[in-house]
């Protein structure tokens, strides 16, 4: 299962077109990812056959949010219920960096219906492997994206296969993510049913430029 990011209307076609599974809906990736608008949510996931998933994050200060982050997010899901959206990708830690259960719990019980992605904040956790234990107990979280922690996912790949089989056991999806692209995917393909492509399938590989058909197909 491949997921792609699209950023406007011409990528999700675009994803839907080169034959992704999935994609995330996102806005300014020069920021790591922020809630898109109201109009490419509505519309994106109109125009797609494949599911979308939708960023909930309102800034890029790290992912520790204050009161009035929260509500704004809380506010953002309504929203996305609404649509045709598929789920969303949202992460919350603490100042201790630990998974914010308290606000985490807010979004499950908001999300009802809504598929739940914990995006990569989890790379940011204390220690990955007690950010894992956390999220098992909640069942509503179906997908860790994850890079393993700090740099690349093809850095990690010993603790992202050790996290996997840890996760299966609990029915849970390990989606590595950050850095892969054609020449180092194959050593994820034999040991994750999840993929997550970036800039990894863009035309110069950065978001200024469109996907490439070839680079996507170069994922299966």
């Amino acid at each position: 299962m491949l997921e792609v990011i699209a950023t406007n209307i011409q990528d999700v076609i675009d994803a839907n077109q080169y034959g992704a599974d999935r994609i995330e809906l996102c806005a300014n990736m020069n920021e790591d990812g922020l809630t898109p608008s109201i109009g490419l949510i509505e519309e994106a996931s109109k125009l797609s056959r494949i599911p979308i998933h939708v960023m909930v994050r309102t800034h890029n200060r790290g992912f520790v949010y204050n009161a009035l982050d929260q509500q704004e997010m809380l506010s953002d899901i309504d929203f996305i219920k609404q649509t045709n959206a598929a789920g969303i990708v949202i992460g919350m830690l603490t100042y201790e960096g630990v998974v914010d259960e308290y606000f985490l719990k807010k979004v499950i019980s908001r999300a009802e219906g809504l598929n739940i992605t914990f995006h990569r904040a989890f790379d940011s956790a204390r220690i990955q492997f007690e950010a894992l234990q956390t999220l098992l107990k909640y069942e509503e979280v179906q997908t860790i994206l994850t890079s393993g922690g700090e740099g690349y996912a093809s850095e990690n790949l010993p603790l992202l296969i050790e996290m996997n089989k840890f996760a299966k056991e609990k029915n849970k999806v390990i989606m590595p993510g950050g850095g892969i692209n054609e020449n180092n995917v194959s050593q994820f393909l034999d040991e994750f049913e999840y993929i997550h492509a970036g800039s990894g399938v863009r035309l110069d590989g950065t978001f200024k430029t469109g996907m490439s058909q070839r680079l996507v197909h170069s994922f299966f």
